[in-house]
C-alpha cells in the first residue's frame, strides 16, 4: 500500500497529476484545487522565466480498485492530497454508502471545514446542495459521520478541494475546443486560464465565450 509519494510533478490531465518518482511516474487523481493550482504554476513559470522550477512535492495518497471482478476489468487507482489532514477526511467522506472516490472529488466544492460542520450539525440542507449528493445521501453522511467530524471542524484553510466548476463542464468544454483543431494542453491551458480569473462560471456556452474574449484579447 503506497501511502505517501514524494516526486516533481512532470504531468496534468483533467482530473490527474502524474508524478516522477526516480525512473517511475505515477498518475494520482487529485482533487480539482490542486489542477487549478499546477495550471497557475505553469503558466507563471512561462510568462516569467525567473519562477524557479517546481522542488519535490509530497502527495499523501490512497490506493483503491476500481471496476468489478465480474467484468473483468479492474484498474489499481491512486487519490492524493496535498495535506494529511484532507486525506484522512476524504477517507471518511467516502465511507459513506453511494459516495465513490470520483463522485466525491467532483462534491468538495465547500471548505472541509464547512463541510464537518455541516455534518455534526445536520445541516441537510447545506449538504445536499454539493454537487452529486443528494439529500437521501446527505442524511446518510449525517447518520455516517457525525460525530467524528469534529477536528475537521477546526480547518483554517478557507479553500475548497474542488473547483467550484464541475469537472464534466470542463470535459465538455475540452472536447469542443478540440474539435476545431486545438490540441489538448492547449484547450486544458485555455480552460485552466479562464477559471482562474472566473472560478463562478456555471456553463459551457460562458466558458466557451469566455475563451472566445480572452483570445481575442491576444
Amino acid at each position: 500500500m503506497i501511502s505517501q509519494i514524494s516526486g516533481k510533478v512532470v504531468d496534468l490531465n483533467e482530473h490527474s497529476v502524474t508524478v516522477q518518482v526516480s525512473d517511475i511516474a505515477y498518475e494520482i487523481l487529485v482533487p480539482g484545487s490542486v489542477i487549478q493550482f499546477y495550471r497557475k504554476q505553469r503558466k507563471n513559470s512561462q510568462e516569467d522565466t525567473k519562477v524557479a522550477a517546481p522542488d519535490t512535492v509530497s502527495f499523501y495518497t490512497i490506493q483503491y480498485i476500481e471496476g468489478t471482478s465480474s467484468h473483468g476489468n479492474q484498474f489499481m487507482r491512486m487519490v492524493g492530497f496535498k495535506r494529511k489532514i484532507e486525506k484522512d477526511f476524504f477517507q471518511l467522506y467516502t465511507s459513506v454508502e453511494g459516495i465513490g472516490y470520483k463522485t466525491a472529488l467532483k462534491s468538495l466544492v465547500l471548505p472541509m471545514q464547512k463541510i464537518a460542520l455541516a455534518i455534526e450539525e445536520n445541516d441537510i440542507l447545506t449538504l445536499k446542495k454539493l454537487p452529486h449528493i443528494g439529500a437521501r445521501t446527505a442524511e446518510k453522511m449525517v447518520a455516517t459521520l457525525r460525530g467524528r467530524m469534529k477536528k475537521f471542524t477546526l480547518d483554517q484553510a478557507d479553500q475548497p478541494l474542488s473547483v467550484t466548476a464541475d469537472s464534466d463542464l470542463q470535459s465538455e468544454v475540452s472536447q469542443v475546443l478540440q474539435q476545431v483543431g486545438y490540441a489538448r494542453s492547449e484547450a486544458e491551458d485555455l480552460i485552466g486560464e479562464v477559471l482562474g480569473k472566473n472560478p463562478k462560471i456555471q456553463s459551457s456556452e460562458e466558458m466557451i465565450q469566455e475563451i472566445f474574449r480572452l483570445k481575442n484579447q491576444s
